[in-house]
């Protein structure tokens, strides 16, 4: 069983438990815990939470962890090629330099949560859940950010601070947003966002 899940998942990669069932579907349900339970015993595979599980490797302080933004990105933001999520918040506005603050709560945006907005623990790490306005996909995903960054974002701010401006026209940019992309998705965010876009003038960065 280890074998398969490392040449599926890899090690040190988040692997949940519904992926490990898929995997070993010839197996009973039961089957597949009862092996579980002695590779957790033989320390091959190590339960990071309920229904999170990896393959560790041998360092020199002993086994290896994986972290909860490692679990937070697979579950709710994207796998592989598959994109569902991004992160907002204080992460969000951090990654255009609009803030230097250090957020302790993690703030995910995605597909993957049913209610407006609900709060989860993992680790003991505060995690937000919020409803995407629409399917985010991996062709969306750059222009439903830059939508989600002008729905929070100062506008006064944003134009007096030129860093943050060369930020956000260096996404533009390297990620080739059209404004067709953009104005697709505008109509599900609040007419605050329209505004915001217009008054910041980035329409003209758009491809």
């Amino acid at each position: 069983m280890i074998e398969r899940l490392k040449n599926k998942f890899g090690v040190n990669e988040p692997i949940f438990t519904s992926e490990i069932l898929e995997e070993m579907k010839e197996y009973s349900r039961a089957r597949v815990f009862q092996l579980l339970k002695k590779a957790e015993e033989e320390e091959k595979i190590i339960k990071f939470d309920n229904g999170i599980y990896y393959i560790p490797t041998q360092t020199r302080y002993g086994l290896s962890l994986i972290s909860v933004e490692q679990v937070v990105q697979k579950k709710f933001i994207a796998n592989n090629d598959l994109v569902y999520g991004i992160y907002g918040g204080l992460q969000l506005k951090q990654n255009f330099m609009l803030t230097m603050q250090v957020a302790s709560t993690i703030e995910v945006i995605t597909n993957n949560e049913t209610m407006f907005v609900r709060e989860i623990e993992l680790k003991n790490r505060k995690i937000i859940l919020r409803k995407s306005r629409l399917p985010i996909t991996k062709e969306n995903v750059n222009a439903y950010t830059i939508l989600e960054l002008f729905s929070n974002i100062d506008i006064k701010e944003y134009l007096n601070n030129s860093m943050v401006q060369n930020e956000v026209f260096k996404f533009i940019k390297e990620n080739e947003i059209k404004s067709k992309d953009v104005y697709k998705l505008v109509g599900f965010f609040p007419a605050k966002t329209t505004r915001n876009i217009m008054e910041s003038g980035i329409i003209n960065e758009f491809a």
